[in-house]
């Protein structure tokens, strides 16, 4: 199975600051039995975190997790804040893996 990941440079509010704080996002693709997957995750500035599967360049799954009572939160850090971003990305990839994220047959048979 073959992955690589690269970071993306993405911009974020940070809570009693005046000015944008950058926060990495994450891209990575994988080959999965035949088919490539391209995942990227990156902070909203809505405070959601965003991992959208692509697969042909076609959306095949999203998902979008709040972080707004992180970020409001004392404990907010950009160092946390990339934690969780790493760790919804993680999950996406376990997902795929374990084959619940997945193209419909017409659509994998063509890749």
């Amino acid at each position: 199975m073959n992955w690589v990941t690269s970071p993306a440079v993405v911009v974020v509010p940070a809570t009693g600051l005046e000015a944008d704080t950058m926060v990495m996002g994450f891209n990575t693709d994988i080959k999965f039995n035949g088919v490539v997957y391209h995942i990227q995750t990156e902070p909203r500035r809505d405070a959601g975190i965003e991992t959208t599967v692509y697969t042909r360049g076609a959306i095949l799954h999203s998902l979008k997790t709040s972080y707004q009572a992180f970020l409001n939160s004392p404990d907010y850090s950009e160092e946390k804040l990339r934690r969780l971003l790493e760790d919804q990305h993680r999950q996406v990839i376990a997902r795929i893996r374990a084959g619940e994220i997945k193209p419909r047959e017409s659509t994998a048979a063509r890749s």
